[in-house]
C-alpha cells in the first residue's frame, strides 16, 4: 500500500538552493528530486507499527491522574506540617505565665 505523493512545487531548485549554504550548493545539473517531501510523523507511526495513538493518550492521562493524586496527598501532608509549625510558633510567641513570687 503506497500513499500518493504530493506534486512538487513549481520552483524546487530555487527553494532547495535557499536552504543550502553557498559553499555547499550542488551543481545545477544535480538531481534535486531526491529530497523526500515532509511527512507527518504520526502517519508514519500508524503505518509501520499499528499503534493506536488514542490508547496511548488514555494511558498517559491515566498515569498523569495517578501522579496528580500522589501530589495531592503530598500537598495535604505539607499543609498539615505547616499548620503544626505555625501552632508551635504561636506557642513560643505567647508570654510565659510567671508563678507566684
Amino acid at each position: 500500500m503506497t500513499d500518493p505523493t504530493p506534486e512538487p512545487s513549481p520552483e524546487p531548485e530555487q527553494q532547495n538552493a535557499a536552504q543550502i549554504p553557498d559553499a555547499q550548493q550542488p551543481d545545477q545539473g544535480a538531481d534535486q528530486e531526491s529530497v523526500p517531501p515532509p511527512v507527518d510523523p504520526q502517519e508514519i507511526l500508524k503505518a509501520i507499527s499499528g499503534i493506536n495513538l488514542d490508547a496511548i493518550e488514555v494511558d498517559i492521562e491515566s498515569a498523569f491522574g495517578a501522579r496528580m493524586a500522589e501530589l495531592d496527598k503530598m500537598l495535604e501532608g505539607l499543609d498539615s506540617l505547616v499548620e503544626k509549625i505555625e501552632q508551635d510558633i504561636q506557642n513560643l510567641d505567647q508570654p510565659k505565665q510567671e508563678g507566684p513570687q
